[in-house]
């Protein structure tokens, strides 16, 4: 066994591990961190909504809006200002370039290594880590965040494909970012489709094909929708494509926290909101509480609230334009935002699900 034992080892360098790795190191310099790196640094696009004074890495943040528009099945546009919230857009470049080229060469608490894991085994001392390239570690805590594969038959995937593109003239409103456009007639019963636009200037956007569905990726047919769409929405604009963006994100997925000296973060910790797919305030609020040696669970009514929409999702899936719909028309968006970030009191949940159509939650429910 080697001599060194590390206060703590996370396995993984994505948004949760890194972001554990940002508040054990503000909280305690002095702890010997182990940083276990597959080298996965896959371009990835991650986003949130909060204060204008972000606490959650505001030095990162490339790009914010305090806008935001939602497109209805029926094409009507309803743009809403969220003050003193903003939807604020951060690059795994930068966060990447950030805290392997400054953060973790800034701080010699932290040993850095590229490599797989192959085995964790609990000991009286702690934790053995076995690499697959031999080495053996041990630290007095793992913080392990590799993906769980779920083998739940109905489960609902969130998959997207878009491209960052540049417009010839300057059309876009870079003030405000489109959360969900419904307006193209692409939705069955095996997928809802919506399209989500982030406008950087006036000329330039990510602009994503999001679809909900138990199927496979195929990313042949999103493209033909993707193309459909912008001839819908920008009939005759010139633009070039730039770079794309495709991506799959598991939800409702059943995690067992697990606790204890090996313990589960991201999303094999449960740190994805379950109907939205929306996951990086939440790892970093987990990671805040790791650090802080607390623990904080939103009340389980929120996840009541989840799985009556994943459960239309499941058996009539047709009707997520219209149920929507009649959220973003009847509610005002702050109140959404404060709702699914699981932010709300039980009376203004109320009020927000009296809005919707009660039958058809029901229906489902007793499915």
């Amino acid at each position: 066994m080697p001599t060194l034992v590390y206060d703590i080892a996370i396995i993984g360098a994505g948004a949760s591990g890194l972001q554990l790795l940002y508040e054990l190191t503000q909280a305690n310099p002095e702890q010997k961190i182990l940083l276990l790196d597959s080298g996965d640094r896959s371009a990835k696009s991650w986003c949130f909504w909060e204060n204008k004074d972000a606490s959650c890495f505001p030095f990162l943040i490339e790009k914010s809006w305090d806008s935001m528009l939602y497109k209805t099945s029926k094409g009507e546009s309803i743009t809403s200002d969220i003050n003193p919230q903003a939807y604020h857009y951060i690059s795994s470049t930068k966060f990447f370039t950030y805290f392997f080229e400054e953060f973790i060469p800034a701080n010699t608490n932290i040993t850095h290594l590229n490599t797989w894991v192959s085995d964790l085994q609990e000991l009286p001392t702690g934790v053995k880590i076995s690499c697959k390239n031999g080495q053996i570690y041990q630290a007095k805590k793992v913080a392990d965040s590799r993906p769980v594969k779920s083998t739940e038959p109905n489960l609902i995937f969130q998959h997207f494909s878009g491209k960052f593109i540049e417009f010839e003239e300057p059309i876009l409103d870079d003030t405000c970012m489109t959360l969900m456009d419904f307006s193209l007639p692409a939705s069955t019963n095996e997928m809802a489709v919506f399209h989500y636009i982030l406008p950087f200037s006036k000329t330039k956007a990510l602009i994503e094909t999001t679809v909900f569905t138990r199927a496979a990726y195929d990313q042949e047919a999103y493209e033909k929708i993707w193309q459909k769409y912008m001839a819908l929405t920008y009939t005759n604009q010139k633009y070039t494509v730039l770079s794309n963006e495709t991506g799959t994100i598991p939800m409702g997925v059943k995690t067992q926290k697990k606790e204890g000296p090996i313990f589960t973060i991201g999303a094999a910790g449960g740190n994805i909101k379950a109907s939205t797919g929306y996951a990086f305030t939440r790892m970093h609020a987990d990671a805040i509480d790791r650090a802080q040696n607390r623990s904080s669970t939103p009340p389980a009514r929120f996840h009541f609230y989840d799985k009556m929409l994943l459960k239309i999702m499941q058996n009539e899936m047709i009707k997520i334009p219209e149920v929507m719909d009649r959220l973003f028309t009847r509610v005002p968006k702050k109140e959404i935002l404060n709702f699914l970030d699981d932010k709300t009191s039980l009376i203004d949940e109320i009020k927000l699900l009296s809005q919707l159509d009660i039958p058809l939650f029901i229906k489902h429910l007793l499915r």
